[in-house]
């Protein structure tokens, strides 16, 4: 992917997520957050090596 396209991407879920947040109650999209955060805890818990893993790559990602 081109830098142009993966920007685009990114803004586009940036601007979608922002308006799914202002929209929906706050109940509903943090009980969501709380699912979603629990869910990669288990999984970071469950297989430590896979979570450092897709940690660093994320971080790699981050720095370029």
């Amino acid at each position: 992917m081109s830098f142009n396209r993966d920007l685009k991407e990114r803004l586009w879920f940036v601007r979608y997520w922002a308006a799914y947040v202002k929209r929906t109650p706050n109940a509903v999209w943090s009980r969501q957050q709380v699912s979603f955060i629990n869910s990669v805890m288990k999984s970071a818990n469950n297989d430590p090596k896979l979570y450092l893993k897709v940690k660093n790559r994320v971080r790699i990602a981050q720095s370029t």
